[in-house]
């Protein structure tokens, strides 16, 4: 599985598609919104409504925000 949080309580889930980049800009494009890095590289992406977009699956499981990372996205 990918390296994702999932947040029951917000029903918002967060795609980590790079670490160690600070966040530059953010844009929204319901119902993701995406973080990007200083050279508009997409660099992760929040998911609202997950449960209302997303078909249920391993994303249900994923770690909870704040938790530990047990997989770094590359």
């Amino acid at each position: 599985m990918i390296d994702m949080t999932y947040d029951p309580e917000a029903d918002a889930a967060y795609i980590y598609l790079s670490r160690g980049c600070k966040i530059a800009s953010t844009g929204e494009v319901s119902p993701f919104i995406c973080d990007f890095d200083s050279e508009d590289r997409v660099i992760g992406i929040e998911i609202l409504d997950a449960s209302k977009v997303l078909s249920p699956g391993d994303w249900q499981k994923a770690r909870r925000p704040g938790a530990a990372s047990t997989k770094a996205a590359r």
